[in-house]
């Protein structure tokens, strides 16, 4: 497999010597312009033709013949600038760019050359290589069982959001350090992407009091607002903000948002306040979920339906009644 992309990279090579090899030879000359020579012989017999001429004919002539000897000096000039300008060496930076980027490009193909079925993409044998790393922290974890192992195994499945692993570790760290409170926080947030905000608001409000991450504020003002307690919710938001939080513009559209939602008279528009609006965004624009603003999805009403009910990948399922579905359907169309 090596030797292939080392076969890769030469053709690659020979392709961009073969690209840049017009540059090493001198530029083509521009054809000459004739635009001055017609000017000069209009000049000559303009002049002729002003020493027979008075009046306002002899002025008109002399602005023609004043324009002429200023458009022939432009040209003169240009022409001095192009005859001036050397001939272009072989781009030797360039070719060195070349090397390096080729080189740097075969590297990263060899680096990413991982075990994985035939077939496979680079893609399914990174996710390989991070559920192996994932395995290898467990082990590790249950060898020492220390927290500080248990929360390196956590937080690793959390980036992979493989919300249930992370759990699983979380709660043991929590075994086993009961002040942890990033393992707190963090088995909060997964309540609540796991489509429980009512559980994850208990946890989260006990956290936050302590917790001086803000991470937690914004995941406890996204429970309160699918809840619809929108007071609580923008509380907590307004926390975040105070604290420093990054995502402070979608925050601060929330708390418009939420506030809007407070006398919201749309029927649809409440349900999506109380159950959408935390992950997709407060108009829709996405967030923790993808946008679904003039989304294309929302032109099959049944498929999305589908997803609210079941649930897809992160998403948990929405309990909704029929009539509330429906609400939700109409208003989407509206974003």
């Amino acid at each position: 497999m090596i030797l292939l992309y080392l076969a890769a990279f030469l053709v690659f090579l020979l392709l961009a010597l073969f690209v840049l090899a017009p540059l090493r030879s001198a530029p083509r000359p521009f054809p000459e312009n004739p635009r001055p020579e017609e000017l000069r012989l209009e000049l000559q017999a303009l002049k002729q033709e002003a020493r027979e001429l008075k009046g306002e004919e002899r002025v008109r002539v002399l602005k023609r013949i004043a324009w002429i000897e200023r458009e022939l000096g432009t040209a003169e000039r240009r022409e001095a600038v192009r005859a001036a300008v050397p001939a272009r060496r072989f781009p030797v930076l360039a070719v060195v760019l070349v090397l390096v980027g080729g080189a740097a490009l075969a590297a990263a193909l060899v680096a990413y050359t991982l075990p994985r079925l035939p077939g496979g993409s680079v893609t399914e044998a990174l996710a390989v290589r991070e559920l192996k790393k994932l395995k290898e922290l467990k082990a590790e974890a249950e060898r020492v069982n220390t927290p500080e192992a248990w929360l390196a195994y956590a937080d690793l499945a959390f980036e992979l959001h493989d919300l249930e692993r992370a759990a699983q570790g979380y709660t043991k760290v929590i075994e086993l350090d009961h002040k942890n409170l990033k393992a707190y926080r963090r088995y909060g947030m997964i309540l609540f992407m796991a489509g429980r905000p009512k559980e994850a608001a208990q946890v989260l409000a006990v956290v936050t009091r302590v917790d001086p991450d803000p991470e937690g504020l914004l995941f406890l003002g996204n429970a309160y607002f699918q809840l619809g307690d929108y007071g609580k919710a923008i509380a907590a938001w307004e926390t975040y903000l105070k604290r420093g939080g990054e995502a402070r513009e979608r925050v601060r559209n929330l708390i418009a948002t939420a506030r809007a939602r407070m006398n919201a008279k749309d029927p649809g528009e409440r349900v999506y306040a109380e159950k959408c609006a935390a992950c997709h965004g407060a108009k829709g624009e996405g967030g923790i979920g993808p946008k679904l603003a003039k989304n294309p999805i929302l032109n099959a009403p049944e498929a999305v339906a589908e997803i609210v009910r079941n649930g897809r990948g992160r998403m948990p399922a929405v309990p909704l009644s029929d009539a509330k579905l429906a609400d939700l359907l109409a208003y989407l169309k509206k974003l």
